[in-house]
């Protein structure tokens, strides 16, 4: 069932739009892509805008594309440390107090699950987002578990065509407003 999304409405303009077909894009730190494939770096990737530490805390460490250009869409990543020799990856792209998260290969493991938690969390408490869209491929095997899953955690399924999201084919998207007490802003920009 799909859901027709209101909250925060606000189309994206033509150039915010332009910017957010950046896809798909690789974290240096994982080898996990946009649908769960291998990928290598590639040299538009990593040379024009590097990622860089923005926070740091207990088992969460947020890298980001320079935060000063707010004006354009800024990669995201979130790595969460599960042991000392893994992590969990959350990738996503701010745009206009939105964050768009690709859902990773197994993202229904419990680590992904946390990840998810302790992501939404700094979201919530460091950032000025409004809204957080998750998204997958539709051909995925696991799309019914992951519209379950989600849905369960507050998640709403988006109709293809808001004006707020951007132009990727063949791809599911799901929304978790956030709630924002309108007299206290955010401790930090991401």
């Amino acid at each position: 069932m799909t859901v027709p999304w209101r909250a925060g409405s606000r189309g994206i303009t033509y150039k915010e739009r332009e910017d957010l077909t950046l896809r798909p894009r690789s974290c240096l730190q994982c080898s996990e892509s946009l649908a769960g494939l291998q990928v290598g770096r590639s040299a538009d990737q990593g040379d024009l805008n590097p990622l860089k530490e923005v926070y740091s805390d207990g088992h969460l460490t947020v890298l980001a594309t320079d935060p000063l250009l707010q004006e354009y869409p800024v990669q995201l990543d979130f790595h969460f440390r599960l042991t000392p020799e893994t992590s969990a990856h959350w990738h996503g792209l701010l745009c206009d107090h939105r964050l768009f998260l690709d859902i990773p290969h197994r993202a229904l493991d419990q680590g992904n699950r946390e990840s998810l938690t302790a992501t939404l969390e700094y979201v919530e408490e460091k950032t000025n987002v409004d809204s957080v869209f998750v998204n997958f491929q539709k051909n995925r095997n696991d799309k019914g578990a992951l519209l379950r899953a989600f849905s369960y955690m507050g998640f709403e399924v988006v109709r293809p065509d808001h004006p707020a999201l951007p132009p990727w084919d063949n791809v599911i998207f799901m929304v978790y407003p956030l709630e924002r007490d309108l007299g206290h802003p955010p401790s930090e920009p991401p």
